[in-house]
């Protein structure tokens, strides 16, 4: 799945800095902005098992790149149920940082409705192997109207010194 994320960004971003000569225009807001609160819920993807998973986000700030595009930040909870041989759990709070194609007027509608969020924090698990550690997470969503998105995204807790825990989830986002 990652691998899936990077050849996307990788062509969305060869697609920007193909036409990074003409000045980019801020045309509207980007879909991650200040004062946004959003959520999402889908079906896990996990090591061998299924589940749910979910999150909520608040953007907090919001950096204007002249000439480029706007990057916003925000914090983030995730959290993901796992139904397998047992229950297992991993819940994260991460800062994170969004990187949208909205405001670059210069591009087909279609991939201006993309958004890239990357996040740093930490996290614990509850279940079969389990703790306290540092944790990523990185997803992408397509935005199908300006309050819903189809969204997949994935966060990977690495616990000190008692493993690992990662939740892959595709499913809504939603703007409230």
């Amino acid at each position: 799945m990652k691998k899936l994320f990077a050849v996307i960004a990788l062509l969305c971003m060869a697609t920007v800095f193909a036409t990074a000569e003409a000045p980019v225009g801020n045309t509207s807001r980007p879909h991650a902005d200040v004062g946004d609160l959003m959520v999402n819920v889908g079906a896990n993807m996990g090591w061998g098992s299924f589940g749910l998973g979910g999150g909520v986000e608040y953007i907090f700030a919001k950096w204007d790149i002249p000439n480029f595009a706007p990057l916003t930040f925000g914090t983030a909870a995730k959290a993901g149920l796992f139904f397998g041989n047992s229950l297992h759990t991993d819940i994260a709070a991460l800062g994170t940082m969004h990187f949208g194609l909205k405001t670059f007027s210069s591009l087909p509608a279609f991939l201006r409705n993309f958004d890239w969020y990357y996040g740093l924090g930490v996290g614990f698990g509850i279940g079969d192997t389990g703790g306290f550690g540092l944790s990523t997470g990185t997803g992408i969503s397509y935005y199908l109207n300006p309050k819903l998105a189809l969204n997949a995204d994935y966060f990977y807790t690495n616990y000190f010194g008692a493993g690992a825990g990662s939740s892959g989830t595709l499913g809504i986002k939603m703007e409230l």
